[in-house]
């Protein structure tokens, strides 16, 4: 997983409060719960209305099922992200340095993807970056049952789609609607666009969440071959253990940090928690994170590919 939407973290001083809850229903009780749990701890309490205060101006994503992640200092809030994945009960903690793990754990990146939803009389684009974010939307046609879509406007509806699949690099375009408009549209595309194309019948969202998952297993499957390989050819690539992984990444070389399951655990490490430590250095360092469960024996549950 990239670490790049952590960024927030990185040069502010402690200490933190880092929170994961499920957002689908009773906020409230959940929050004064970890509130209670907090201040028990010693963190400020203007420190925690900043968080109750995020909490309360977005309390849920409106999914069935639905979590948050946040972590504050400084008197403000820093990372928030929502979680597809809520946790069960859940995860609060006060400290020197935040507890970004969880945000990794929660919530598998999405696939850039572009979303049009096509029918007889008009379209809608969405363009969705990794984090969920819509970072684009377009409409085209008037969408209104008394007037059809133009030939002409098929076209730029296909210029749109492609020209948002070229903005995010997508490798994913979902075409959403009746079949003989989605079949319209997938002929206009150009020819070198046609293997990104998934259609479906209606919200597109179920597909999309299955296509990231797989595409994040094969993704960590070609994490742990590449790790395999570099320790088999002694490359010096793949180093194993808390010290080595925590000095290759202050020295900035490392390429993708491993951990496995649990999360290093309770280890300690540079005078910290592990998993508290270096996630934060492969923040700081733009290293990416793979949690590869048992798939690799990993000395004391943490290992790294090295840059070239």
């Amino acid at each position: 997983m990239h670490t790049t939407g952590w960024h927030g973290v990185i040069g502010v001083d402690g200490p933190f409060v880092s929170v994961y809850l499920d957002v689908s229903d009773h906020v409230d009780l959940r929050w004064r719960a970890i509130r209670d749990q907090l201040e028990g701890a010693g963190a400020d309490l203007s420190l925690l209305a900043v968080v109750g205060s995020a909490l309360a101006e977005d309390p849920s994503p409106g999914a069935p099922r639905a979590g948050r992640g946040l972590v504050a200092a400084e008197g403000r809030v820093l990372v928030d992200c929502r979680l597809p994945v809520p946790p069960s009960g859940y995860t609060a903690r006060f400290g020197g340095l935040p507890y970004l793990l969880p945000l990794l754990d929660l919530s598998e990146p999405l696939l850039p993807h572009v979303v049009v939803r096509v029918d007889a009389h008009g379209a809608e684009l969405r363009g969705v970056d990794p984090s969920g974010r819509a970072v684009a939307v377009a409409s085209v046609g008037a969408r209104r049952p008394d007037r059809r879509l133009a030939a002409e406007e098929l076209a730029d509806v296909a210029q749109e789609a492609t020209a948002l699949v070229d903005r995010l690099d997508a490798p994913l375009l979902v075409l959403a609607g009746p079949l003989a408009a989605r079949r319209s549209l997938r002929v206009a595309l150009p020819g070198r666009y046609r293997h990104l194309v998934v259609e479906v019948e209606g919200a597109p969202e179920r597909a999309v969440l299955h296509l990231a998952g797989r595409a994040n297993q094969d993704a960590r499957r070609a994490v742990v071959q590449r790790f395999r390989d570099e320790s088999a050819r002694l490359t010096g690539r793949a180093v194993h253990g808390l010290e080595a992984v925590r000095a290759a990444l202050e020295e900035g070389a490392v390429d993708t940090l491993l951990l496995t399951d649990p999360l290093v655990g309770s280890r300690e490490v540079d005078g910290g928690r592990a998993d508290e430590v270096l996630p934060l250095l492969a923040t700081a360092g733009g290293a990416d994170i793979a949690l590869v469960g048992n798939a690799v024996r990993l000395h004391e549950d943490a290992g790294a590919l090295l840059l070239p």
